[in-house]
C-alpha cells in the first residue's frame, strides 16, 4: 500500500476541486497496485478501507473556517484511508505567521539535510501529488513583492518535496498568468524534476517554451475526468418531481471579480427565455439553475448569484405572460456531492455551464454542453479537445442567440456522447502512460527519487481501440463465401459505410 501525499487540497464546497481530488485518488488507485491486490474504486473496496493511504495537505487555513466541514465528501467516499493535515504555509493575510513560515522554508531549503523536508507527511510519502486545477497564478496582484511571496507560498510543498528527494507529480494543471516573466521562469525551473501534466494546450505551450525546457512536461487532461462516478439518489426528487420524470436542461452560474451582475442577469434572462421558447425543438420542459459551488469564500459561492438571477428570471418571465414560463425555472438547493452532480447532469438534455467543472461533469456523461469562460485558458482549451471550440463565449459579453442556435446543433448530434467517451478514454490513457513512464525512470540527478519502487498496473486505462474498417477485399471475400441469395454481406457492408458516414464532425478544431 503506497503512502501518497496530496498537496494544495481545497474545500469540498468547491465541487470541481473536490472532483479533482476524487479523480486523482481513483486514478492512482488503479494505476499503482496495492500490496494486497489492486484497490477497488467501485465502492466495495472503499468500504473495507482498501487502497492507498492518502494524506491531504490543504493550500490554505481558509478551508477550515467554514460552517461545513472541509473534505467531508472526500472523507465519506474514502473512509479511513484519508487524513487531512495542516497547510505548510499560512495565508498571506496573516503576515507574521507567513513571514515566519517563509523564513523557515528558506532555512530548510538552504541548510536542511538532503532527504529531510522538515515536514513529517512529505517525509513519509512514497509519492507527492500536487492537486490539479488552476492553482499557480499571481497575475492579479498589484504589487510585485506580494506576487513573489504568493508564488513562493504556492510552491512551498513542491520545493520541500524536491528537497526531500520525493517523486512529484503535477497532474492536470493550468498555469498563469504570472505577474512578471521572471516569475514565470522561476516557477517553471522549480518544476524541473517533476512530472508536469497540463490539462490544455495553452498551459502545455508554456511548459514547452521553458528555459531550460522541462524534461517531463506533457499534455494530458483534467483529473476530474478520472473520477469513477458512483450511484446517487440525492437529486431523485429534482429529476422527477411528484414521481414523474420530465426532461430538463441545466444552467450553472458564478460571480466573478468585476462582473456586472445586473447586465449578466439580463443576458441570462434573454438566454433562458429563448431556451424555454425553443423547448419543443430542444426536447425540454424545465430549466434548472444549479449552484455548482457553495464556497468557501463569498466570491466562490454560487448560491448568491444563482438566487439573484433566479429571482430576476421569475419576475421577468412572469411579466412576459403567455405560457407562464416562470414556472418552468427551478433553483436547485442543498449540498450535493460531486457524484450527485454528475448524476444530475447526466440525465439533463443539455447544460450551459459557467462553472467549468459543471462542463466537465457534463462531458463525462456525454451531455451536450456550452461553456461560458471566466478565467484563463481552461474552458477554451478543454472544449477544443472535444471539438467544441466554437461552443465557448466569455462570461461578460456572451450572445444568447448564438448559444441557442449552437445548442440546437449539439442536441441533434447523436454521435456526440460516443465522441466524448472516446476523447476522455484517450486522454486518460495518455495521462496514465505518461505517469507510468515517469515513475519507472531512473533518477534525474543524484540523490533525487530515492525511495521504494511502486508496483504499477499496466492494464489500467487502456487506449480505446477503434474498429477496423472493412476493406474492399474482405467485403468481396465475404460475398463469395455467402450462400446464394444471402444478403448479409451486403447488409454488413452497408452498415459499415453508414457507420463511417455518421462519424461526428469536429467543430472549432
Amino acid at each position: 500500500m503506497a503512502k501518497i501525499c496530496m498537496t494544495h487540497g481545497w474545500h469540498d464546497d468547491n465541487k470541481g476541486d473536490s472532483a479533482i481530488l476524487m479523480g486523482t485518488i481513483d486514478f492512482l488507485d488503479q494505476l499503482i497496485d496495492a500490496e494486497q491486490g489492486r484497490s477497488d474504486v467501485s465502492g466495495a473496496g472503499v468500504a473495507k478501507a482498501e487502497g492507498h493511504r492518502i494524506d491531504i495537505l490543504p493550500i490554505d487555513d481558509q478551508v477550515f473556517a467554514t460552517e461545513r466541514g472541509p473534505f467531508r465528501h472526500i472523507r465519506r467516499r474514502y473512509r479511513e484511508r484519508v487524513t487531512v493535515g495542516q497547510p505548510l504555509m499560512p495565508p498571506m493575510r496573516d503576515k507574521l505567521r507567513f513571514v515566519t513560515s517563509l523564513l523557515g522554508l528558506g532555512a530548510k531549503m538552504m541548510f536542511g539535510k538532503q532527504g529531510k523536508s522538515g515536514n513529517d507527511i512529505i517525509d513519509a510519502a512514497d509519492l507527492v501529488v500536487v492537486k490539479g486545477g488552476h492553482i499557480f497564478h499571481n497575475g492579479s496582484f498589484k504589487k510585485t513583492l506580494s506576487s513573489w511571496l504568493a508564488l513562493i507560498g504556492y510552491l512551498a510543498p513542491v520545493m520541500l518535496a524536491r528537497k526531500a528527494g520525493k517523486r512529484v507529480l503535477l497532474l492536470g494543471h493550468s498555469f498563469g498568468p504570472f505577474k512578471t516573466p521572471a516569475q514565470e521562469r522561476f516557477f517553471l525551473r522549480t518544476l524541473s524534476d517533476c512530472l508536469v501534466v497540463s490539462r490544455e494546450e495553452i498551459t502545455h505551450a508554456m511548459t514547452q517554451k521553458a528555459d531550460p525546457k522541462l524534461p517531463h512536461a506533457l499534455l494530458g487532461t483534467d483529473m476530474a475526468f478520472a473520477m469513477a462516478p458512483r450511484a446517487s439518489d440525492e437529486h431523485a426528487a429534482v429529476k422527477a418531481p411528484n414521481g414523474v420524470a420530465s426532461p430538463y436542461a441545466v444552467i450553472t452560474l458564478r460571480d466573478w471579480w468585476g462582473l456586472d451582475q445586473q447586465a449578466f442577469a439580463e443576458r441570462v434572462e434573454v438566454l433562458s427565455r429563448s431556451l424555454l421558447e425553443s423547448r419543443e425543438r430542444l426536447g425540454i420542459e424545465r430549466l434548472l439553475v444549479v449552484p455548482h459551488v457553495l464556497g468557501p469564500t463569498d466570491i466562490e459561492n454560487d448560491q448568491r448569484i444563482s438566487r439573484l438571477v433566479f429571482d430576476h428570471l421569475q419576475k421577468a418571465l412572469a411579466t412576459a405572460g403567455g405560457e407562464n414560463l416562470a414556472k418552468r425555472i427551478e433553483l436547485v438547493q442543498g449540498d450535493p456531492s460531486p457524484d450527485a452532480l454528475v448524476d444530475l447532469y447526466r440525465d439533463a438534455r443539455f447544460l450551459v455551464g459557467t462553472r467549468f467543472h459543471s462542463v466537465i461533469f457534463a462531458l463525462m456523461s456525454g451531455t451536450p454542453v456550452y461553456a461560458l469562460s471566466y478565467c484563463g485558458p481552461k474552458a477554451p482549451g478543454i472544449m477544443r479537445d472535444f471539438g467544441l471550440g466554437d461552443s465557448v463565449q466569455d462570461i461578460e459579453n456572451f450572445d444568447p442567440a448564438r448559444i441557442v442556435a449552437d445548442i440546437e446543433q449539439l442536441v441533434a448530434d447523436t454521435a456526440f456522447p460516443a465522441l466524448a467517451e472516446r476523447v476522455i478514454a484517450e486522454k486518460l490513457a495518455i495521462t496514465a502512460d505518461i505517469t507510468r513512464d515517469f515513475l519507472r525512470r531512473a533518477p534525474g540527478r543524484a540523490g533525487v527519487w530515492g525511495q521504494r519502487e511502486l508496483k504499477l498496473n499496466d492494464a489500467a486505462f487502456p487506449a480505446p481501440v477503434a474498429p477496423e474498417p472493412a476493406t474492399a477485399e474482405a467485403a468481396t471475400a465475404m460475398a463469395a463465401d455467402a450462400p446464394a441469395g444471402d444478403d448479409s454481406a451486403t447488409a454488413d457492408n452497408n452498415s459499415a459505410t453508414a457507420a463511417h458516414d455518421s462519424e461526428p464532425v469536429v467543430r472549432g478544431a
